[in-house]
């Protein structure tokens, strides 16, 4: 260090000291230049409020918090920002040019578009600065407030159309936010006259968006009255409540037709009437129904069936499969796949409830739940089956992809994520389980714990990035020298293995111990610090017993753990087997 301060002063002609200023007033500046940084980046995410840091040049977006995500429909992929489709790179130049023109304190408010059908209204205020060597606009946006004088005039606007309600004969009324009745026509006015409290109740549902209610009342006359009344919640562009409109009318007469006809059904029993009713009601729900509906008869012919059900099945209209059978229409393979439950329902008069994959031309699949169920027909007395199939196909494949997830998970919770072997959870819970069978077959179960010579020294001396280098090809050897499925090797902490050998001898565990050896020295690893080779090795402590079942499977551990203690005190890059062997 000394003869870099001389050189360090000879170089500068006796300007050393001065270097030296500058070179710690350049560190002084970096430091505070990347704690800036930081700082911006904290700032950023802590933001009770969207907020984007936009390139000045590029506007690309480099950096957005979690309420920027929720609110602006901002995605993260990796270490890159995406907006949402409608928004263009060009509207956010647009946006940074606004903010450039205008007052760093100065607010303006801006359309965000969201999805095709989904905008927002948003104030936006910014300020220049500087991330990561780039010049950047650190950006705000909050959801827009409607200032008074824009709900005043929104109230206004609705005032002009007062003129066109009074002409109606429904009864119309319009209240705001807080509730009151800010316009009525001359037709409510004349029907509740000092009732208005009355006719401008709120129905029960109305905060949902639209309320309907039908309720008994008395005209200005003092006769009954049916009254149907709708009332809608009425919304700003930018979606905000500004109040709500009820609209009412008469239906007194309307109600007495409807009984009187009802009265008059009741009194009709004949049988085409009926048959005619059902046949509509049938026909509306295959109409309006998402689902797929098909109903045969005893003979297989199909007498009723929706657009989703001959979809499915690949028939382009329904008129190809009324009064058909499906083996008649369809392909042979898939008849053949689908009457063997058909025929199961109609023959055993049981319901059926099963999930089907069915492959379109084009090779995408869909899953669909299906339910078939004995159908008697009331009219005719015959009989037939009723096939509902749902489309689960979404449902299904988050099911599969949540049990794909779960496994994986599964499988990583037992898995070291240095070495990519079993973890020591995986090696207690195997150990357990082949405890008790090794009980149960009286044969010997042999555990060896295997640590690594001096790898602290290791560590020091090459540093933990060789370490872990180190770990990760010891552990490669070490599962290359397991001859059996059966066996278990896993990191058992820090630069300690275990193994688990079911049914094997003290002679099958030194062989196996004997490979270890070998392959940890042709790795040929240097190992400077070892003070027992040149080379990285490792010390073995294992044990083989019956296990009994008044022992556990600790005590195996406790074992293997002294038999290595005794090799590493015999000299280290040795295997010691422990005395309670059974040989």
């Amino acid at each position: 260090m000394d003869q870099v301060l001389v050189w360090l002063w000879d170089a500068s002609h006796g300007h050393g000291f001065d270097l030296i200023v500058i070179l710690l007033s350049i560190l002084v500046v970096a430091n505070i230049y990347a704690r800036f940084q930081k700082h911006l980046e904290q700032v950023l995410l802590s933001s009770p409020s969207a907020a984007l840091l936009i390139d000045t040049s590029s506007a690309e977006l480099l950096l957005a918090n979690s309420l920027a995500k929720q609110l602006l429909g901002v995605r993260k992929v990796g270490k890159s920002y995406f907006l949402p489709q409608k928004v263009t790179q060009q509207e956010l130049k647009l946006l940074i040019e606004k903010l450039d023109k205008s007052d760093s304190s100065q607010i303006y408010a801006s359309q965000w578009s969201i999805s095709k059908h989904t905008q927002i209204k948003l104030d936006v205020t910014g300020r220049k600065t500087v991330f990561r060597g780039r010049r950047v606009w650190f950006v705000s946006l909050l959801p827009h407030q409607d200032t008074p004088q824009e709900k005043l005039a929104e109230m206004q606007s609705l005032r002009i159309y007062k003129s066109a309600f009074d002409h109606l004969s429904e009864l119309v009324f319009i209240k705001n936010v807080e509730g009151e009745v800010v316009s009525a026509n001359r037709a409510f006015q004349r029907f509740w006259q000092n009732r208005f409290e009355e006719g401008a109740a709120d129905i029960e549902g109305i905060i949902e968006g639209r309320a309907s209610k039908r309720r008994w009342t008395t005209t200005p006359d003092g006769r009954s009255c049916l009254l149907e009344s709708n009332q809608t919640v009425l919304l700003s562009p930018e979606g905000k409540k500004i109040g709500s409109l009820g609209i009412s009318h008469d239906v007194t007469d309307w109600h007495n037709m409807q009984r009187n006809l009802r009265d008059e059904m009741e009194k009709r029993k004949d049988t085409e009437v009926a048959l005619a009713q059902r046949d509509t009601i049938l026909q509306n729900i295959l109409e309006s129904s998402p689902d797929s509906i098909g109903i045969f008869n005893e003979n297989m012919v199909y007498q009723a069936c929706n657009k989703p059900f001959v979809t499915a099945l690949g028939i382009s209209d329904v008129d190809d499969l009324i009064g058909k059978r499906l083996q008649d229409v369809i392909p042979n393979e898939s008849y053949r796949r689908l009457s063997e439950t058909d025929n199961k329902v109609l023959y055993e008069g049981k319901s059926l409830r099963y999930i089907d994959r069915v492959v379109s031309s084009n090779g995408e699949s869909t899953w669909y739940d299906v339910v078939k169920s004995p159908f008697r027909d009331p009219a005719s007395g015959t009989n037939g089956v009723l096939i509902m199939a749902r489309d689960v196909s979404e449902r299904y494949l988050a099911e599969q992809r949540l049990e794909e997830a779960n496994l994986e998970l599964e499988r990583l919770s037992f898995i070291d994520g240095l070495t990519q072997i079993s973890n020591r959870r995986r090696f207690d819970e195997q150990l357990e389980t082949l405890w008790n069978i090794h009980i149960r077959e009286k044969q010997p179960l042999t555990v060896m714990l295997c640590d690594i010579d001096f790898f602290k020294g290791f560590n020091d001396f090459y540093g933990h990035q060789k370490g872990d280098e180190a770990l990760i090809k010891v552990a490669e050897v070490f599962e290359h020298v397991l001859p059996r499925s059966s066996d278990c090797v896993a990191r058992y902490g820090g630069e300690e293995f275990g193994f688990i050998l079911p049914n094997t001898t003290v002679e099958g565990a030194k062989k196996v111990a004997d490979r270890i050896h070998q392959g940890v020295a042709q790795l040929a690893i240097a190992h400077q610090a070892s003070e027992v080779s040149s080379i990285v090795t490792a010390s073995v402590g294992l044990v083989s017993i019956v296990p009994q079942p008044y022992d556990n499977s600790d005590s195996i551990v406790a074992l293997a753990d002294s038999a290595l203690y005794q090799a590493k005190a015999n000299g280290r890059n040795q295997t010691c087997v422990h005395h309670t062997s059974n040989n």
